[in-house]
């Protein structure tokens, strides 16, 4: 799926993405494993969700 074309799904499952993984960078900051188990178990979903639908994620942008 081209970035141009992205449906409103697609904008909206890499906006979550896009949070999950500031979620889970926070949790590891803050050595929450509790957080970090539930932050990586969305992610994990998001990104099944995403191969499921024929979604493109983002790229994580190296910080």
């Amino acid at each position: 799926m081209k970035w141009e074309t992205m449906t409103e799904f697609a904008i909206e499952l890499n906006r979550r993405i896009t949070a999950a993984r500031e979620f889970l960078r926070a949790a590891q900051a803050a050595e929450d494993l509790d957080a970090e188990r539930v932050y990586a178990g969305e992610l994990d979903s998001l990104f099944h969700i995403a191969v499921e639908n024929g979604v493109d994620v983002q790229p994580e942008v190296a910080r």
